[in-house]
């Protein structure tokens, strides 16, 4: 048997449940899934055990000390698979009292994270981050895989450390390929994803004005959960302001099967991400999604997102309204334009952006850990 555990996803998290979970399980895996959210799920069923705890009630030490008991109580695991490094001191508990196997799975480059998303500032934001860096460094030694989610530009920050690592990517699956025809009539603007100022979301909001001057029958459809109610305030007073707010809705976080309908119904997907760390290195995840849904794609001109979107939509300026509503308008006033966006990402999608490409890579880290 093997555990996975994850203290800040939600237990039907897209990458953790409903691929690297469902592969596992579908390969012969017996699994004690461990999560820690508000929300009650129970995905427990056959080859797998599901246990969660409320994330308000349970601090992580609290919830490393249930992990172990729940590990205790399943008999034999030969391998734990964390997904946060808050999680790494339980992998040091286990190794030295076992000999299991530990995978590190990083969702995120975790430096430029804490770089773009730290609210301190100067020498005191210096300070924390190292403390961060430093409390993952010092417990690497008990882990004997990294998985990442992104494909590195630049160097290795584990390999450098000695660590042997797998990009195992966040590639959509197969059953997800949406390729119907759309008609442009009354065009569909979507952003999918956390609702955040590093988002772009204001520039987006400004650019769809101008859109709306050129096009008067597009919509423009945000959905996702927003990260502080700070920032959902402005968004509301924002989006009240402007002259088109009648065609722009903003929707709370919805269930992950709803996320592709309204990406099926959308005609472009936007990733108008502003150029900060993390976007620089980190591979937006909803870039596959649109890809996969049909939608042609506007986005932030960095290193990621140029390498894989090849022909399948626009590159823009980052935090710039008027190139970010130029490259929609180029896709909207022309069909072959569309079409051949839509037609490139699906063939993409089908030929190496897809899941069961990923799931090899996942199940060979698997294979040459525990057989």
């Amino acid at each position: 048997m093997i555990a996975v555990a994850t203290s800040g996803h939600r237990p039907d998290d897209e990458r953790i449940y409903h691929k690297e979970i469902k592969s596992l399980i579908n390969a012969g895996y017996e699994i004690l899934y461990c999560t820690r959210w508000d929300e009650h799920m129970d995905f427990s069923g056959e080859n797998l055990k599901h246990f969660n705890t409320p994330r308000k009630e349970t601090s992580i030490k609290n919830y490393i000390h249930l992990i172990q008991s729940k590990i205790a109580d399943a008999g034999k695991i030969n391998l734990l698979h964390i997904h946060e490094f808050d999680l790494l001191p339980l992998a040091k508990q286990l190794k030295k009292n076992s000999k299991i196997h530990v995978i590190y799975d990083v969702h995120d480059t975790l430096r430029a994270m804490w770089e773009t998303f730290s609210s301190k500032k100067g020498l005191l934001k210096k300070v924390i981050n190292k403390s961060l860096s430093f409390f993952e460094l010092s417990h690497l030694m008990y882990v004997d895989h990294v998985i990442l989610a992104n494909k590195v530009f630049g160097d290795n920050f584990y390999e450098q450390k000695g660590l042997h690592t797998t990009v195992v990517e966040n590639f959509p699956t197969l059953d997800n390929v949406n390729q119907s025809n759309k008609s442009l009539e009354s065009p569909l603007i979507l952003y999918q994803g956390q609702i955040s100022a590093d988002r772009g979301i204001l520039v987006l909001i400004d650019a769809f004005v101008e859109v709306k001057k050129e096009i008067p029958n597009a919509g423009l459809k945000i959905l996702g959960s927003i990260r502080s109610s700070t920032f959902e305030k402005i968004i509301q007073d924002k989006i009240k302001e402007t002259p088109v707010s009648d065609s722009i809705e903003l929707l709370s976080e919805v269930k992950h099967q709803e996320v592709w309908k309204y990406m099926q119904e959308a005609h472009i997907g936007v990733i108008p991400s502003l150029n900060l760390p993390r976007v620089l290195v980190d591979t937006p995840t909803k870039l596959f999604e649109y890809m996969a849904s049909g939608c042609a794609i506007v986005a932030t001109d960095v290193p990621p997102v140029r390498y894989f979107l090849k022909n399948s939509g626009q590159l823009v300026e980052p935090n710039n309204i008027h190139s970010l509503s130029t490259g929609i308008l180029s896709i909207i006033r022309s069909e072959n334009i569309y079409k051949g966006c839509i037609d490139n990402a699906i063939v993409c999608i089908k030929e190496k952006y897809n899941w069961p490409v990923a799931e090899k890579k996942l199940l060979s880290v698997y294979e040459n850990l525990v057989g």
